[in-house]
């Protein structure tokens, strides 16, 4: 286990401690982007495993930023599984009897709006980059994570009634950080 491989039983304890409270983040975080369960609990461990390197900044932060530094480190460890699974699969070598050509959408439009939807999310993608840090954490974990209003809450020190009221500033103003960006493109 992770835990043994540390000396000082005080680092012990804290990764206890981490791994108890953030085990279901982490367990969320990695499976919202992998979505595969066969993995799951490595790509679980992996992160831990990354934190246990971190020990020492880990202590100096405060709850939220912890949950922050903990998601971010969790998604980069689901992020690198992807794209080491995906290189495999790339070089992965199909015979004669797998006709590859069928599962090729045919259409020159695919192409078009698939580079249309990749203009829009970069759009979008800026804009929520000048948001305020609150309000970027705040899509973050609703959106991205798919976290409730009850989750999201305590992680951001807001009443779970506001939460709401919250997210829809964040999204108007997004939505105006857009208009301006297209604005400014347009031009």
């Amino acid at each position: 286990m992770i835990i043994a491989a540390l000396a000082d039983d005080s680092d012990k304890a804290f990764m206890l401690n981490l791994y108890h409270d953030y085990y279901g983040l982490v367990r969320k975080t990695v499976y919202n982007i992998t979505h595969d369960l066969d993995n799951l609990e490595d790509l679980i461990n992996d992160t831990f495993l990354k934190l246990v390197d971190k020990i020492s900044l880990i202590r100096t932060l405060n709850s939220c930023k912890t949950a922050a530094y903990i998601v971010y480190s969790s998604r980069s460890v689901a992020i690198n599984f992807i794209k080491h699974r995906d290189v495999e699969t790339k070089h992965l070598y199909y015979g004669e009897e797998s006709d590859m050509a069928k599962s090729i959408p045919d259409g020159e439009d695919t192409i078009v709006d698939r580079i249309i939807h990749q203009e829009e999310i970069e759009e979008m993608r800026n804009a929520i980059l000048k948001l305020p840090e609150k309000q970027k954490e705040l899509l973050y974990f609703k959106y991205i994570l798919d976290m409730d209003d009850s989750e999201i809450a305590p992680i951001l020190n807001i009443a779970p009634d506001s939460v709401r009221q919250y997210l829809t500033r964040a999204r108007r103003n997004a939505k105006q950080m857009m208009g301006k960006e297209m604005n400014n493109h347009a031009k």
